[in-house]
């Protein structure tokens, strides 16, 4: 399967290893390259700067033709970029986006596909934590283990030696257990009408004006975000598509047990992902509230959808 694209747009900044900026249809546009996450090279992220992610950026900048400070310094620098779908350009341009609101995506520059090329150097391990490539996931494979096998960039311990460095060790086979979960999704989800929070965000809020019954395929990872009152508030969305699941009563059993539940299961280093089912309302009930469901059962919460 090839995925939709759109050729021949402008480069306007490289960023950092995984993340670029282009115009398209006059307006800018940031993008985060799927299945790529190099390591920090700028402060203000949680994870820490390293050598590498220093080193990531300079491959990025070199490979697009930019200056060191990631413009293309007068030059009418062009690239193409690929979604992971082949959904009409219009649907890949909504749906296509990450917590942030950036366009998630494959981007190439004089027909080579940068991301993988950036896992071949050893820049970048194959990040699968959001679910792996539906195009090229034979082809990341491949280029993430002959940079293992050559002990290049991230791979080499000399890279990051006497400063920060990143623990691929538990990383990765964390990033793959999610995947595994995004994969089950992908083949059973979707076929039981489950919606996910990124790819039907829409469709959750009109079924909560409805105050209709729905699952949600949703990412808890953050865990527990805030105690208020009596109950307990958990950010299931994200900045871009904020949903949310509210536990009243948090002293009583049964929401000690969903408590219990999100934080040694799903919550930190845990699957993350999972089927949420209840009666969707908005909140405040008003124009301005956010689709939310309201657990009082862990039952509520599954690792599978519904019927399999």
């Amino acid at each position: 399967m090839a995925g939709t694209r759109k050729e021949g747009l402008k480069l306007l900044k490289v960023i950092d290893g995984d993340t670029v900026k282009i115009e398209i249809d006059g307006r800018a546009e940031s993008l985060r390259l799927v299945c790529l996450d190099t390591e920090e090279s700028l402060h203000g992220s949680s994870k820490p700067v390293t050598n590498a992610g220093k080193l990531a950026s300079q491959w990025a900048k070199q490979f697009f033709g930019v200056n060191e400070d990631g413009f293309p310094d007068g030059n009418d620098i062009r690239v193409d970029i690929e979604f992971d779908t082949n959904d009409p350009l219009q649907v890949c341009l909504q749906k296509h986006r990450g917590n942030y609101g950036r366009l998630l995506c494959y981007v190439y520059k004089d027909g080579v596909n940068y991301n993988l090329e950036t896992v071949r150097k050893g820049w970048s391990p194959y990040f699968v934590k959001y679910g792996r490539s539906r195009l090229y996931h034979e082809e990341f494979l491949s280029a993430e283990a002959a940079a293992q096998a050559g002990g290049i960039a991230v791979w080499n311990p000399e890279t990051n030696a006497g400063g920060n460095r990143r623990d691929y060790e538990s990383l990765i086979p964390w990033w793959h257990l999610r995947d595994g979960v995004v994969q089950d999704f992908r083949k059973f989800g979707l076929q039981a009408g489950v919606k996910s929070v990124r790819l039907d965000y829409e469709e959750i809020a009109e079924t909560a004006r409805e105050g209709n019954e729905i699952t949600v395929f949703c990412d808890l990872q953050g865990g527990i975000n805030r105690r208020a009152g009596n109950g307990a508030l958990v950010y299931a969305g994200s900045i871009r598509h904020k949903f949310n699941l509210w536990i009243p009563e948090i002293d009583s059993p049964a929401s000690q047990e969903i408590l219990n539940l999100i934080e040694k299961r799903y919550a930190g280093r845990g699957r993350g992902y999972v089927y949420v089912t209840g009666r969707a309302s908005l909140y405040p009930p008003n124009e301005y509230g956010k689709p939310q469901i309201v657990l009082t059962s862990a039952g509520q919460l599954s690792d599978l959808p519904p019927g399999a």
